[in-house]
């Protein structure tokens, strides 16, 4: 596996950012088969979004999502947002347009990683949750799946306390979707029953669950766990386990270290 920390001048920023890219190995340390460097394809990759407070390096401090990429043959991307909520922000932070178009456009040109939305996948925790959403339903095309781990979701009818953040109704993203007759991503959602979002997460799955007839949905109500990365660490290796793929690597097998 190689882990590589990268930093790049972003045109959508305006200054340098930091990104890390986790490329899985082909094969594997068995010394009793043969070794190679030479892929027989681009990998498919997951980018991972980060929380409100967090920055890219959360996901692979407090989870083992560098091991879940190396068994699943799949690659990483991470970046820090700023608590920007994954938004086009004032002053030429436009992250929006960063995830949007320009770090794909990077780290598919810089690394092997596919181009094929099949092979491109969304997911992030907390306020990252919030941003695999918005990117995810309003781009159905670009992506394969959402992850959305205790995702911060505004509620239309509440105090704007998160939407003084995450701007966004994602009721009426989500409508638009659904209207839209566009091909939708498959939608894995979850969240713990102590969590303080509960409340708004479970609105969000009752309101649309039985709705996302157009490909795959999963749900997942956990009991004990509050808004904390061990429900994360969790859930981004079932979401692994759970996207559906037919890329070269997956075909090959999964890569158990």
């Amino acid at each position: 596996m190689a882990q590589v920390h990268c930093n790049f001048y972003s045109y959508s920023l305006g200054y340098p950012v930091d990104i890390e890219v986790i490329l899985p190995s082909f094969t594997s340390c068995n010394l009793s088969q043969p070794h190679t460097h030479r892929l027989p394809g681009r990998f498919p990759v997951i980018y991972l979004l980060h929380g409100y407070g967090n920055d890219y390096q959360a996901w692979l401090r407090y989870t083992s999502v560098e091991r879940y990429a190396e068994e699943h043959r799949i690659a990483v991307v991470t970046f820090s947002c700023h608590n920007k909520a994954y938004h086009n922000a004032p002053y030429g932070e436009n992250f929006y347009d960063f995830l949007n178009e320009e770090l794909p456009e990077f780290v598919e040109n810089y690394f092997p990683i596919s181009t094929n939305p099949k092979e491109r996948f969304i997911a992030g925790l907390s306020m990252g949750g919030y941003g695999a959403l918005l990117h995810g339903l309003k781009n159905p095309r670009r992506y394969s799946a959402i992850g959305a781990f205790s995702p911060g979701i505004p509620d239309p009818d509440a105090e704007p306390d998160l939407n003084r953040v995450m701007r966004e109704n994602l009721y009426d993203v989500t409508e638009q979707l659904l209207a839209s007759g566009e091909p939708m991503p498959d939608l894995f959602l979850c969240i713990g029953n102590r969590d303080f979002l509960y409340e708004r997460v479970s609105k969000y799955h009752q309101a649309f669950g039985h709705r996302w007839t157009r490909s795959r949905y999963r749900y997942d109500d956990l009991p004990g766990y509050e808004h904390e990365f061990a429900i994360w660490d969790r859930e981004v290796a079932a979401f692994l386990d759970w996207i559906q793929r037919d890329d070269v690597f997956k075909k090959l097998g999964m890569n158990k270290v």
